[in-house]
């Protein structure tokens, strides 16, 4: 019997198209290869509702570092014990837009790394640390999208602007490049200079070597 996988894909702000083209070309080439997949995304203020918590407040992500730090162990662990634990059990494939890294992320660059030990053990519970069901990726893929790319689409396109400039994307592209191998975790290549196919295809390549394929 086939083993469930839960599967993240990560990337800084700025990656989201390439984020997201990837995890589409995996559910797609997946599926093609009779694995039973399953999607689930990182919490933030507006997939409340998504996760049938109807009673949760739609909160004002972005506004306070600490209490969306808090917020998200909160929302994560319902994703994990509603979503995620179930179907690995039935042997599903999990690809998750997001998780643990991007939420220590946003906290680093935010400036909250004194405790960030305590970050850590708290963002382990989310995932059932303590409850001895704790659920730990088995592949990371961090879509490494560089930080001037990634500041010119958020600042310059879409015109959300961050008060770090293009430092923050750069702190926050450096903080993934050392945190991804934590988790499992490969980069790949998202620059301008490489197609979509080129980028979705080396992360298929390498989700099939979790699945002995």
């Amino acid at each position: 019997m086939r083993k469930g996988k839960f599967i993240v894909i990560e990337g800084i702000s700025g990656s989201g198209q390439q984020v997201k083209a990837a995890i589409v070309a995996l559910h797609k080439a997946l599926v093609e290869l009779k694995y039973d997949v399953v999607e689930c995304a990182n919490p933030d203020s507006g997939r409340v509702k998504e996760l049938g918590m109807e009673s949760m407040l739609n909160w004002p992500f972005g506004k306070n570092a600490r209490a969306d730090f808090l917020f998200e162990g909160a929302v994560r662990t319902e994703i994990f014990k509603n979503i995620v634990a179930p179907a690995l059990e039935q042997d599903k494939i999990v690809l998750c837009k997001q998780s643990s890294i991007s939420s220590l992320a946003n906290a680093w660059v935010s400036g909250h790394t004194k405790h960030f030990d305590v970050l850590r053990h708290f963002d382990k519970i989310s995932r059932g640390f303590l409850f001895e069901d704790e659920i730990f990726p088995d592949l990371t893929i961090f879509i490494d999208v560089p930080a001037e790319e990634a500041y010119e689409r958020i600042e310059d396109v879409l015109e959300i602007h961050h008060e770090g400039g293009l430092e923050y994307y750069q702190q926050m592209r450096n903080f993934y490049l050392k945190e991804v191998s934590r988790w499992h975790g490969v980069r790949v290549d998202a620059s301008a200079s490489r197609s979509a196919d080129e980028v979705n295809a080396e992360a298929l390549a390498q989700v099939k070597k979790i699945l002995g394929l």
